[in-house]
């Protein structure tokens, strides 16, 4: 994968899910780095396609979590950050990095 490919995925991912959190996440926080900083501490640091599309109902769960206490706010709801992730896979589907 390019560096540029892998850029522009983590760009999608934090775009992504800073649309679909807010609210409760304040629109003005939930910048697309800011919402990587998040999937990344949840995921660790080689999120990919393939680790989202098989991402289990658990971590869902601790990233709705995640959200809520790294922005210091309600936490979205599960279906907020599914949301975010279906966005990202079909912008990135597994096998396209």
């Amino acid at each position: 994968m390019s560096d540029m490919s892998r850029m522009e995925f983590e760009q999608a991912v934090g775009e992504e899910l800073g649309s679909a959190v807010c609210p409760p996440v304040p629109f003005e926080d939930a910048s697309a780095h800011e919402c990587y900083e998040v999937i990344l501490d949840v995921l660790g640091d080689r999120v990919t396609p393939e680790v989202l599309s098989a991402i289990p109902d658990d971590r869902i769960t601790t990233l709705a979590a995640r959200f809520g206490s790294y922005f210091e706010v309600d936490p979205p709801s599960e279906e907020q950050v599914r949301s975010a992730i279906r966005g990202i896979l079909y912008r990135w589907p597994a096998g396209s990095l």
